[in-house]
């Protein structure tokens, strides 16, 4: 029993506390051996006891036992206290990362000594103030993971714009709430000329460094509430709320011109051949969908094909 009174005094749980009362609690109850991955914790069933760690480690795991390894707690440390103190199943599963050895506390044991001895509750709260700030900036870490995979998967790894998955979720947003609204949303479909000619000419790598170009210069054109999305290939969108026929327009000359305008280095220094656009515009209507604007910009750009190209057609 010596032994294990001397293990209690240096336990999150216990310092400070009086030995005769750490000699109460080590008559109390008996050491547990638990086998490396031993569950012993489950959200699913109730929960009777605090577990002091004597020695060993215990991993946490929320959600299913599938999921990452949360946390490993070593020895002086405890688990069961959350479920013990809210009359609640566990938080989370609880399982032997190690051959490990235990205290266990039964839940009414558990109750009195914390009502009885303050240096026990005062630990207690400091041990539980430390899983909230430690399971607070978990939760923060994930949801900036989540965040970047989900930016991850919104945007176009070559371009940096958004991608195809991206418009087909936010066009019919916008769509909804133009008409919904009645304030005109335009729409601008943008190709570059003769790209299958320019790639044969000076490669892929040339190619793409092409394509990041001209997304650089529809970052720039665009204001802030506007969107740019590599829609495929060659092929560009941009989404313009609140934004009339006329005033569309003028920023897609401005793009036309600009990227008229813009000079490509190869790698090794050399200019690369003028890049051109060509746009289609249109404007919905009260009756549109997504798949009518589709339809209708496709065929804008297809007249500024037609029109002989590096033109804009609306």
């Amino acid at each position: 029993m010596n032994c294990i009174v001397e293990d209690l005094k240096h336990t999150e749980l216990f310092k400070g506390v009086a030995v005769e009362t750490l000699k109460l609690i080590a008559a109390q109850a008996t050491p547990m051996a638990v086998k490396s991955g031993k569950l012993l914790l489950n959200p699913e069933i109730e929960n009777e006891y605090v577990y002091i760690i004597l020695s060993g480690a215990l991993a946490l795991y929320f959600g299913s036992l599938d999921s990452p390894k949360i946390r490993v707690i070593g020895k002086g440390y405890s688990v069961g206290e959350l479920s013990i103190i809210g009359h609640a199943k566990p938080s989370a599963y609880v399982i032997a990362d190690e051959d490990s050895c235990v205290l266990p506390l039964h839940r009414d044991f558990t109750e009195k000594l914390i009502a009885e001895t303050a240096p026990i509750a005062n630990n207690l709260l400091r041990q539980l103030a430390t899983w909230l700030k430690d399971n607070t900036d978990y939760i923060v870490r994930d949801r900036s993971k989540i965040g970047e995979l989900t930016n991850h998967a919104n945007t176009d790894s070559l371009t940096g714009l958004y991608n195809r998955r991206w418009l087909d979720a936010t066009l019919n947003r916008l769509l909804s709430q133009a008409i919904e609204t009645r304030t005109p949303l335009c729409i601008m479909l943008l190709d570059a000329d003769h790209f299958k000619e320019y790639n044969d000419s000076f490669g892929h790598l040339a190619g793409d460094k092409a394509l990041i170009e001209i997304a650089k210069t529809l970052h720039l054109s665009i204001r802030t509430y506007d969107f740019a999305a590599r829609f495929g290939g060659d092929e560009f969108i941009i989404l313009l709320p609140n934004t009339q026929l006329r005033e569309a327009h003028t920023m897609a000359e401005r793009i036309r011109s600009s990227i008229e305008k813009q000079t490509i280095y190869h790698e090794e220094g050399n200019i690369l051949l003028k890049l051109r656009v060509s746009i289609g515009l249109v404007c919905n209507t009260q009756d549109s969908t997504v798949d009518s604007i589709f339809r209708a910009v496709d065929t804008k750009l297809y007249e500024a094909k037609q029109a002989g190209r590096n033109s804009i057609a609306y």
